[in-house]
């Protein structure tokens, strides 16, 4: 009888310039790392939360998403920061720990006419129409890295290839915020609209630097965020951004 493994969500960090729009073939997101249970399994089911722009479903847009194993206890190397272009020295370096590949064509898994209005949701399984799985994507990773007994560390990473990605949220920092502040106050796009109990910020500039590290959300209204840790000065009109503004979870066959 098979039996299947549902992940819990996985959450790549875009932690560079994550409001500034990508181009076609930047590195999306760098290696991310999740557990499975130990075997070789069969990818069933494909899930990711999609952020919009500005509260506007607009990042349906391809991606190529790869998937690596350490090898001899090595993690696999970095692909660079996200929004970076792809480099070829650490692709090239990269290669030995890829062990599978999937191509997400959002046209096609997309939710039909922004039904969630300000994020997408992209997915399929198996018996669906389309089916990602229709590649048989098989994974089998190394124990090496696995904090929970029985289980096994398989690695993702994400490529842009339509490009245009926007995170941006149209959030702005309503004047200085002072390191331990726990409430921040926002004009522009109303905060409630973009984030969620639970979500991880960051701030950046409006050019994408000087990136400010954030908690989670507690509470959130139009022109308030409250969050659990602020330990950072963050500046007036900085940009309040989601620090994993897309999220997967994978169903596996054993």
């Amino acid at each position: 009888m098979s039996k299947y493994y549902l992940t819990p969500e996985i959450k790549p960090q875009i932690n560079k310039m994550g409001n500034v729009a990508y181009t076609a073939d930047d590195v999306l997101f760098d290696w991310t790392a999740f557990e499975i249970p130990m075997g070789t399994c069969a990818l069933k089911s494909f899930t990711a939360k999609v952020m919009g722009t500005e509260a506007v479903a607009a990042n349906a847009i391809d991606m190529d998403l790869y998937f690596a194993k350490s090898i001899n206890g090595s993690a696999p190397p970095t692909l660079g920061d996200a929004n970076d272009a792809k480099n070829i020295i650490k692709t090239t370096a990269a290669k030995p720990y890829i062990i599978a590949y999937l191509g997400i064509d959002a046209t096609e898994l997309e939710d039909s006419e922004d039904g969630l209005v300000g994020y997408n949701i992209l997915g399929a399984g198996i018996g669906g129409s389309p089916d990602p799985t229709s590649k048989t994507v098989i994974l089998e990773g190394e124990p090496a890295y696995a904090s929970t007994q029985g289980y096994q560390t398989v690695w993702v990473a994400g490529i842009t290839t339509a490009g245009a990605q926007d995170f941006g949220t149209g959030c702005i920092v309503a004047g200085a915020h002072s390191a331990d502040d726990l409430t921040i106050v926002i004009d522009g796009v109303d905060a409630d609209d973009v984030f969620a109990i639970g979500d991880t910020l960051i701030a950046f500039d409006a050019d994408g630097s000087d990136e400010t590290t954030i908690g989670d959300v507690t509470a959130v209204a139009a022109d308030l965020i409250t969050v659990d840790a602020a330990p950072n000065i963050i500046a007036d009109d900085d940009e309040i951004c989601n620090l994993s503004p897309i999220t997967f979870q994978f169903g596996f066959e054993y």
